[in-house]
């Protein structure tokens, strides 16, 4: 199968299936249901493609599992979010073309897995109060949020849950002390919100390009990109890995 997208990429199903069959095992070495093992193993073993005028294949038949942890759905949902957060941010702009935007990371410490669950509530519930403060929410248009999870390098079974957000504010953001929140400030309420008894690292800066040979369009578009990707950085689903894929499992 040769699938390639609009600009000549592989699609690489085939790495995406043996990743998924990895998953599977896994579930299945961690006892999951045979109902579940199965279903994750059986995702995108039938594809019937369409071919369009211009060559291309289209997609027009499949079955997906649409696991969390898989690696064919991951994929297709990142391209999912991805198409219609552009949808969304582009009537934005129609809608408020002096709209400014902004990239916001929150994170809080790693937590072990059997925790991760929890982490996840409280970030949700901690965001909620986090936007409703008057500071924020007076200047703000919209945002798009997403949650991501990566796996500590350094201890074993250790997780960092972290939200980012890509805001849409008002131009008047910028233009007194009164509107503009400094990373310090978002930093500060962030912890407040969060209830945590220690300074988090928080990241906020405005979109737009890095260089003269990036446009601004160019720019906003890697930042949907960021709130769209997948909610785990993809993991080799190998033996020694097969706590992880519990913990994720449980976890998300």
């Amino acid at each position: 199968l040769k699938d390639k997208n609009s600009k000549g990429k592989d699609r690489k199903w085939r790495d995406r299936k043996i990743d998924n069959v990895k998953l599977s095992k896994a579930f299945d070495d961690l006892s999951y249901k045979e109902n579940l093992v199965e279903k994750v193993r059986d995702c995108g073993a039938v594809l019937r493609f369409r071919q369009q005028e211009n060559g291309l294949l289209k997609l027009y038949q499949a079955f997906f599992c649409k696991n969390k942890l898989c690696p064919i759905c991951n994929w297709r949902r990142a391209m999912k979010h991805s198409w219609q957060s552009s949808q969304i941010v582009d009537e934005a702009i129609k809608r408020k073309p002096k709209g400014r935007f902004l990239f916001l990371t929150l994170t809080v410490e790693n937590v072990e897995g059997k925790q991760l669950n929890k982490a996840l509530s409280d970030l949700t519930k901690s965001f909620d109060r986090l936007f409703r403060r008057k500071v924020v929410s007076k200047n703000l248009i919209g945002y798009l949020r997403s949650t991501e999870v990566t796996v500590e390098e350094k201890r074993q079974g250790y997780y960092h849950p972290h939200l980012h957000v890509l805001m849409m504010v008002e131009s008047s953001y910028f233009n007194t002390s009164d509107n503009y929140i400094s990373q310090a400030d978002w930093s500060d309420m962030w912890r407040q919100s969060a209830k945590l008894d220690y300074q988090p690292v928080v990241n906020i800066k405005a979109v737009k390009p890095k260089d003269k040979t990036q446009d601004e369009g160019e720019a906003l578009r890697k930042a949907i990109l960021e709130t769209a990707k997948y909610p785990t950085k993809p993991i080799k689903f190998d033996e020694q890995d097969i706590q992880i894929v519990d913990d994720l499992y449980q976890g998300l």
